[in-house]
């Protein structure tokens, strides 16, 4: 669905010269955002399915505890965590750090806690998103897995914020 001079995603609004954000928008529960982390070699970015938006300034994400991009996070944990769904493009930018290890109710992943301190709207002007990443699992188990992942880092979000928007 076109939105001519705005972008526009669910509750999202944004004029495209807009370029900050005050606040992360709210974000489909199914979307897979792209970590940056950095160290001495320079840059990677990783795609990251199982993410759960704390509150307006942090994200949960979990990782695998063998993960080079955690082992990056705890060296260096200034990130960026782009976010792209169908109408909009931001990213977040941020400190990382582990806070759970492992997370109760998922003990195969490690939480980690990105706490935002500036989102930019990454929409161009003349741009339009159709679509974020497509993810999906190759088993029935897979699946469940993610989602038991998903309702940790919900109840870690809802113990340290009372918060419970994803």
């Amino acid at each position: 669905m076109p939105c001519g001079a705005r972008s526009c995603h669910g509750d999202i609004v944004t004029k495209p010269d807009a370029r900050r954000m005050g606040t992360l928008p709210t974000f489909p529960d199914d979307l897979v955002g792209v970590l940056a982390t950095a160290d001495a070699t320079g840059p990677t970015a990783i795609p990251v399915s199982a993410l759960w938006r704390a509150d307006d300034h942090r994200i949960l994400l979990a990782l695998a505890p063998g993960r080079r991009s955690l082992a990056r996070l705890r060296e260096q944990p200034a990130v960026a965590l782009a976010l792209v769904a169908e109408g909009f493009s931001v990213t977040a930018h941020g400190e990382a750090r582990v806070i759970a290890e492992p997370l109760i109710g998922a003990e195969f992943v490690v939480a980690v806690e990105l706490r935002v301190a500036d989102v930019s709207d990454t929409l161009g002007v003349r741009t339009l998103v159709h679509a974020g990443i497509r993810w999906g699992w190759r088993d029935e188990s897979s699946a469940e897995r993610h989602a038991q992942v998903r309702a940790a880092l919900a109840s870690l979000a809802n113990a340290s914020s009372g918060n419970s928007t994803s």
